[in-house]
């Protein structure tokens, strides 16, 4: 059941009343058709923000899974993960390059 507001005290009331119960304004059959239509309206345009913000919030999740699986990978007493043996297994390895280059 589709509740829609007076358009004179904008109170709540229920589609299939003629009238306001608050204030007595009587609605007419093309006014609550309208109302009804606008809520209806307000109703699909919310869930389809609420929709882009669930899907939002999914990829985030995704993105932490990923990070999960990574630091599965971890080794040693302090636990270091994938990414954080990485970046200095890489600047060794630019640093074993750049001294060869040196050296030819």
């Amino acid at each position: 059941m589709t509740s829609i507001i007076c358009p004179k005290c904008k109170s709540h009331i229920t589609e299939f009343d003629l009238s306001c119960v608050n204030c007595g304004y009587t609605i007419t059959q093309e006014e609550l058709e309208e109302l009804v239509k606008e809520r209806e309206e307000l109703k699909s345009k919310k869930l389809l923000e609420k929709g882009s913000t669930h899907q939002e919030e999914l990829k985030h999740h995704q993105e932490y899974k990923l990070e999960k699986k990574l630091n599965k990978l971890s080794v040693g007493f302090f636990k270091v993960g994938f990414a954080e043996m990485i970046v200095p297994l890489f600047i060794i390895l630019v640093i074993v390059i750049v001294i060869a280059i040196m050296f030819l």
